[in-house]
Parts: structure tokens; sequence; C-alpha cells
């Protein structure tokens, strides 16, 4: 099987969920536009994610064990970020039902899939793991803190949730596109470097944008508050 139909079909998916994510991003919060073009952007990430595998397969020419475990946990991180920022918009009023059991579940699992790809990672001696792990630790962290918070939460938790999400997501919108861009305009040398360089930056790049937009729409940061951003887990 050619490897060119599988690529169309990802390029294709992930153009549109760039465009979908920036319309949302763009759009004035709470319109109109800026639902439609966020269920939009969310409906697509799955099959953006699964849009992956084919190409991994095809790219290495057989099934190898560590491409499986690092598209199993991407494709399980970019799945639970994207229902955590989809659910907290639409159980703002439920949040004993938006941090239920599917949420405690897949907070564990991607919080125990990063320690299993940070393991990896050193082991190897390999970076780009190592930075992967952060999104699985940190998130699913924060997931599994926010789940057994006792108190009352408050009142604006759920925009705390959907923002964490959306700067997250950034990263994965954004941080592959760079790596192949740049592949294709200047041709650098082979190396995990660059995929470090990219996913590492758009993930510093999603701190300070959820640090910002915390500041710009009152939230707090601090620790057990219900609203902290991608430091809660730290």
């Amino acid at each position: 099987m050619s490897i060119h139909l599988p690529f169309i079909l990802h390029l294709l998916l992930g153009s549109l969920a760039v465009v979908c994510y920036w319309g949302a991003l763009l759009a004035r919060k709470g319109s109109l536009p800026h639902r439609r073009w966020g269920r939009a952007f969310f409906t697509l990430l799955l099959p953006v994610a699964l849009s992956v595998g084919p190409l991994l397969v095809l790219k290495a020419g057989r099934v190898q064990a560590d491409y499986i475990v690092q598209f199993s946990y991407l494709s399980l991180c970019l799945f639970t970020v994207g229902l955590v920022g989809w659910s907290a918009i639409r159980l703002k009023s439920d949040p004993e039902r938006f941090r239920g059991w599917h949420f405690r579940l897949l907070g564990g699992l991607i919080f125990l899939g990063g320690m299993v790809v940070l393991g990896a990672g050193l082991a190897q001696g390999r970076l780009l793991p190592v930075v992967f792990s952060l999104i699985g630790l940190v998130f699913g962290g924060a997931m599994l803190r926010f789940a057994w918070q006792p108190g009352a939460l408050p009142p604006r938790w759920w925009l705390g949730w959907h923002l964490n999400a959306v700067c997250l997501l950034v990263s994965a919108v954004h941080g592959t596109v760079l790596v192949v861009a740049l592949r294709s305009w200047f041709n650098p040398p082979p190396g995990e470097w660059l995929p470090v360089l990219c996913h590492g930056g758009m993930l510093v790049v999603a701190l300070l944008m959820r640090l910002w937009l915390g500041r710009r729409y009152g939230l707090a940061s601090r620790h057990g508050s219900g609203e902290a951003g991608l430091l809660q887990a730290s």
C-alpha cells in the first residue's frame, strides 16, 4: 500500500483542524461562530489522531513496538485533552459529572502512559519521548488532583479547564506542522533535534498562553483553586 493516500488524508484532516482551531480562537468567545468552529475542531481531533497510525506503519515498513506505544499514548492524550476541553463547556453546571469515573480513568491512564514514555526515553537516551511524556504527567496529574479535590469549586472552574485543554492543544495542532514545514523548506540534518525543538517550544508557548489567558479572564493559578493552568500538577 502506498503511503501517499494516508499522507494526503492526514494532511487534509490536519489542515482542517488548524483552520478550525484558529477560527475558534479568533472568534468572539461565546459567540455562535466560536462555538461552531470549536465543535468542528474537537470533532476532527480523533480522526486526525487515528490517521497517524497508517503513516507510522507504512513509513517503517513494519509494526515496531516503540511506534505502537508512542502512537497509542499520544492518541490517548489527544482524545483526553480534547474531551476535557469539550466537556468542560458542556458540563459546566454539573462538576461532579465532569470529573466522574471517565475523567479519573483517563487522567490516570495518560499519567501512567507519561511515566512509561518517560522511562523508555531515558532508557534509550532519547529526548523526544521525554518531551512527550510531559503531556501525560502534567495534564494527567492535574486531572487526578482535580478529580478528588475537596470542598467547593470556584464558580468558573469550567473555564479554567477549557483553557487548559485549548492551550495544550496549540502544541498538538502546531508542533507537527512546524516540523513538516521546516523539513520541507530548509532540509535540516537528520536527528530528533528538530522535533524536540518544535514540540518542546510549542509546549512552552502553550504554558505562556495559559498563564496570559488566566490573567486576562481573572482565573487563579495557585494549586487547589480548581482553575489552575498547566502548572497545576507541578
